[in-house]
């Protein structure tokens, strides 16, 4: 029994997902407090409410808000009498709340859920997801929510499964150096030709297998944040789901070869998410028929715990989904994805991901993005302040959002005539509420926001939202004309990575062979290494038969203890389950292999260890 939601400052509930169970439950329960009657209202168990929601859920949403304004002190987590647990997790002026009834996901979890949901709206979405998550259309609404379940259900579904998600790191496929050396020469060669006729801003290309990477390549002087791959990496495992294409089986999944005819391709942008939801064989564990289109036959079997879920889809949404010409079609051999690059310097970077599908469980990515535009930069670090402000209710960053506000102005000319002439008032106004006031000669203990200077920064706020949406959110993504040069590139990395599909395959499966560390430190069971420089992972494959029954298991429970000891100031630690002992060490160096002191203070102790909600290592 599952749920999970996000509210506004306004407590409006912006994006909401619950199984079957959760749903069952808050319809029952509000029919017993007389909220609903489902016989008269004709309310299916599926379907929820969401203004009964919010009125069953306000007093807890009422006191964490209190407690977090008032005393400083907001919570963690409740976990009620009967079982059920609630965590919590605000990103300024947005709270998301996880609700688990089965005692199936502990507390870290569910936090680390609530982090990677909202970094997945920042990939997709960037400064406007306030506009939007929640569209107010409700056939769009459900389309838009299907659509971020899925890529939250993949995330859930390869975080048990794959070491790099579990470790949120990146992990590079060891294959033959002569097979290296080409890849990467492909990569070079297929960014040069979607550079000069497709997508002048092309800088990077990623050769991917399966999770693992084959090859990169960059032609500027900056790379991908592993963060943004791991994003990438996800988005991809959900366009093209790999389904028993590196098991080794003579399952596959097929897929239409390219033509020069445009009705092959698909091209979405930010608000024109899928008619449908994509369709990712077994990891699809959040997805309920309330998130897909009522006109959509589909079938859902389950078995036991959310974590057994096994959805299903039924041949006929296949076939509608092919009638639609905007509906999403997994089989497709490319896609056109606007993102919002997050990591490393990027600051919320417009780019789009160009994925091309290879063969199975073989995906060649493109990433194109405009440095020259400096407006998103500006717009993102003049939000990041201003939120700080208003949250705290103090103006120490007064100067500093001023000097990025005329910065911002100076691009008027420049920009979209798009942009309402309101927007901009709202900026000159608030910029110069700002200026009219000489906070350096005030006492600090007068140096807070008043009423009426927190209501011209909330204009502001309004006007910078609005800014970003109309430059690089509703603009829909130009379609591709020229459809030779993809054509071109997949047939050239067909012809020279055909012959090294069996090998890819076997080395998507057992990349790292254990026997070799086995023989060298007798005893050894299991390892992971991780260079945190560069977030690269070594770790033998725990998906082999030979492995030890229940080894997998202890690995990820292991796992997680190691980092909450971490999050607590603990570099070292060791411990015993039954015959095996655990040990977890994190050390650091200088440039010349040095070793360098920790300081245990310095992560955010609300932040969950790893990359997808921002470098906890850094």
């Amino acid at each position: 029994m599952k749920g999970v939601f996000a509210l506004n400052n306004l407590n409006d509930i912006t994006y909401f997902h619950g199984d079957l169970e959760f749903t069952d439950y808050v319809n029952l329960k509000a029919k017993e407090m007389g909220l609903i009657d489902i016989g008269v209202t004709g309310i299916e168990s599926c379907d929820i409410d969401l203004t009964i929601l919010l009125q069953m859920f306000s007093p807890i949403v009422v006191s964490y808000r209190f407690m977090r304004s008032q005393c400083q002190q907001p919570y963690r987590s409740i976990k009620s009498e009967n079982g059920f647990m609630f965590v919590f997790r605000q990103f300024f002026d947005h709270l998301y709340i996880s609700v688990n009834g089965d005692g199936e996901e502990d507390e870290p979890f569910l936090l680390r859920k609530l982090e990677t949901l909202h970094y997945i709206l920042m990939f997709l979405y960037g400064e406007a997801i306030h506009a939007e998550v929640k569209p107010s259309r409700l056939s769009e609404r459900r389309q838009r929510w299907g659509y971020i379940s899925v890529l939250l259900a993949n995330w859930m579904n390869l975080y048990h499964k794959e070491q790099v998600f579990l470790c949120e790191s990146l992990e590079r496929l060891r294959a033959k150096q002569m097979l290296s050396t080409r890849a990467v020469n492909l990569l070079e060669i297929g960014l040069g030709k979607l550079k000069a006729s497709v997508d002048q801003y092309s800088q990077h290309a990623l050769l991917l297998v399966g999770t693992k990477i084959l090859a990169q390549y960059s032609s500027g002087t900056d790379e991908l944040h592993a963060s943004d791959i791991l994003r990438i990496i996800l988005l991809v495992q959900c366009i093209f789901p790999v389904e028993h294409s590196l098991q080794g089986d003579a399952t596959t999944l097929k897929s239409s070869s390219l033509s020069s005819d445009s009705g092959g391709y698909k091209y979405y942008s930010a608000v024109q998410t899928p008619t449908s939801s994509p369709v990712v064989p077994r990891a699809v564990q959040l997805i309920s028929d309330t998130l897909l289109p009522s006109t959509a036959d589909i079938s859902f079997s389950y078995s036991g715990s959310w974590s057994d879920i096994d959805v299903e889809f039924s041949r006929s949404i296949r076939v509608a989904a092919r009638k639609k010409p905007d509906a999403y079609n997994c089989e497709d051999d490319y896609q056109k994805t606007p993102v919002f690059l997050l990591g490393g310097e990027s600051e919320c970077t417009p780019a789009v991901v160009h994925c091309l599908h290879i063969m199975d469980g073989v995906v060649v990515v493109i990433v194109s993005k405009n440095d020259r535009d400096k407006m998103p930069a500006l717009i993102h670090q003049a939000l990041t302040s201003l939120l700080n402000m208003i949250d705290e209710k103090e103006i120490s960053q007064i100067e500093y959002l001023d000097k990025l506000l005329k910065q911002i102005l100076k691009h008027k000319k420049k920009s979209s005539s798009a942009v309402p002439e309101r927007v901009w008032r709202y900026l000159q106004a608030g910029r110069e509420a700002m200026s009219s006031i000489d906070f350096r000669a005030l006492p600090a203990v007068q140096a807070k926001l008043t009423d009426k200077l927190q209501s011209s920064l909330e204009a502001v706020l309004w006007a910078l939202r609005g800014l970003f949406r109309v430059l690089y959110v509703l603009p829909d993504t130009p379609q591709c004309t020229n459809l030779e040069p993809l054509y071109s590139i997949q047939c050239l990395f067909r012809s020279n990575l055909s012959d090294f599909k069996d090998h890819l395959i076997a080395k998507a499966k057992k990349n790292t062979n254990m026997i070799t560390y086995a023989e060298l430190c007798p005893g050894l069971k299991h390892f992971i290494y991780i260079d945190r420089n560069a977030h690269h992972l070594i770790s033998p494959s725990l998906e082999s038969s030979k492995i030890a029954p229940g080894l997998k298991e202890q690995v990820w429970v292991a796992m997680q203890q190691a980092r909450q000891h971490l999050k607590n100031g603990c570099f070292k630690v060791r411990w015993h389950q039954g015959a095996v002992q655990f040990s977890y060490y994190v050390w650091f160096e200088d440039g010349s292999g040095n070793p360098l002191p920790a300081d245990s203070s310095a992560g955010d102790l609300l932040t969950e260890p790893g990359i997808l909600a921002g470098d906890f290592y850094r």
